[in-house]
């Protein structure tokens, strides 16, 4: 476990050095999720709580998927901005190849370098749902109804969602370590727009309850699939694979 946090440290401060990547990050992190809640409450949740019998069920619903779309675009994002170019700047520069050369197990390196990426862009979207669970409520719940929440929403971008942007760093990153690193970055390219639209399409038509044990069982099934996949390609991870994929 030592490795894997200095690892962890390591690419965390790699990744800080890029300050024009960061901000451009952030700011589309941000424009993007303050647009998605923005439209929601305006289209979906305003009109609910002006009918004169308010659907509850229906509120928790729009809750859900404001809190779990912030998710999204935190963990989203985040992987796609910085996974593919880590690992392309460390393999061109031979950091892959320095640390092949010490004693780490390479299980620790795959370990290392998938965390992190993926736990900035956890905090971020913890931080992003949050903020949206607050907001949406005091805007627009409190006042006529008092504040709603339930569990499934917490479970569904709390922890559901952060699972399969967890196996899927995995996943990219064993494919880019070896092989072409933009054979991982297409993985992530496609998957963000993809997942986003059929999560986002199936609470928003009712096929799902965003705010249910379904939408969070599949949730669930997503990440439980992206990571037997992602462990069952781990025998690929040797040196000799890594060092000839350079």
């Amino acid at each position: 476990m030592r490795e894997i946090n200095l690892i962890i440290t390591s690419s965390l401060k790699n990744n800080l050095r890029n300050n024009v990547v960061i901000i451009v990050a952030l700011a589309t992190i941000l424009i993007c999720a303050i647009g998605m809640v923005a439209a929601i409450g305006i289209l979906a949740i305003a009109p609910e709580v002006k009918r004169e019998i308010i659907n509850l069920h229906n509120l928790k619903s729009m809750l859900c998927l404001s809190v779990y779309g912030s998710c999204l675009v935190g963990l989203g994002i985040n992987m796609n901005v910085f996974a593919f170019q880590t690992m392309t700047h460390e393999k061109s520069r031979g950091n892959i190849t320095a640390l092949l050369a010490t004693p780490l197990e390479v299980s620790h390196i795959w370990s290392g370098k998938s965390l992190a990426v993926f736990l900035p862009g956890l905090v971020m979207g913890v931080v992003l749902g949050l903020i949206s669970l607050l907001a949406i409520n005091y805007i627009y719940f409190v006042p006529v109804t008092g504040f709603l929440f339930n569990a499934w929403i917490a479970v569904s971008g709390f922890l559901a969602l952060p699972l399969v942007y967890l196996s899927l760093s995995f996943l990219v990153h064993n494919i880019g370590l070896t092989g072409k690193p933009a054979t991982g970055n297409i993985i992530v390219q496609i998957f963000l727009p993809f997942f986003a639209t059929l999560m986002i399409n199936l609470g928003m038509r009712g096929v799902l309850d965003a705010a249910s044990w379904p939408f969070a069982l599949v949730n669930l099934g997503v990440a439980a699939a992206i990571g037997i996949i992602a462990f069952w390609l781990k025998p690929r991870l040797t040196r000799e694979r890594i060092v000839l994929s350079g």
